[in-house]
């Protein structure tokens, strides 16, 4: 499949820089939650990189702790046509339940490829999600992140929190920064219930990189 060059030039800035700033974007949410929320992000012990995220992956809660990507002019037109979730890593059974397969990195964002669009179905790179948060306030605020991305760059940090020794999430978070200028667009924590979904804005960040194994 040929693409432009306008493309193939977002592909290598991603490639290119998702590696020099890796060390730079584990940046996650930490205490002093609106309405004493608390959270617990899971460690997380391998890596999968894709070209347009990186997905830190927890082998013991047997789904991603986080994924990390970067975003400059976001958005296409590309049908998903084709593209399903892939094994393995199937860490929820989603058959017959309330939770939708919720993508940490969303396709849409890179619907200018083909090839970026598909890697993002991926079961490392999603969790758990009610409907009422993956196609309400979540899907709101991808939506905000893409129109950010284009007029600036940004870093993405996203993932499940507070899983309480089950499967599912009580809560995921996501981080937004600029690479221009290091502004924290976001730093919020959603509700992952099936009513009423909330998102709650951070008091502070602190880095938990030294903390994580």
């Amino acid at each position: 499949m040929k693409t432009s060059k306008s493309v193939d030039h977002r592909i290598k800035w991603i490639a290119k820089s998702i590696h020099l700033h890796t060390a730079l974007l584990i940046v996650l949410l930490s205490v002093c939650i609106q309405n004493a929320i608390s959270q617990n992000i899971e460690s997380y012990d391998t890596i999968y990189k894709e070209k347009c995220y990186t997905s830190y992956y927890n082998k013991h809660l047997t789904g991603p702790s986080y994924v990390v990507y970067k975003l400059y002019k976001g958005g296409g037109n590309i049908p998903r046509k084709g593209m399903r979730f892939t094994i393995p890593h199937v860490h929820f059974h989603y058959a017959g339940t309330a939770y939708d397969r919720g993508h940490l990195c969303p396709a849409q964002d890179f619907a200018y490829s083909w090839e970026l669009e598909e890697s993002t179905f991926r079961y490392y790179n999603a969790v758990p999600m009610t409907k009422n948060l993956n196609r309400g306030i979540w899907e709101c605020y991808e939506d905000s992140v893409r129109m950010l991305s284009q007029t600036d760059s940004l870093v993405v940090i996203c993932g499940g929190c507070d899983y309480k020794g089950g499967l599912v999430p009580t809560h995921c978070f996501k981080v937004v920064k600029s690479l221009k200028d290091g502004h924290i667009y976001y730093s919020l924590l959603f509700d992952n219930k099936k009513k009423n979904c909330k998102a709650y804005k951070c008091d502070r960040l602190i880095v938990l990189m030294k903390k994580m194994k």
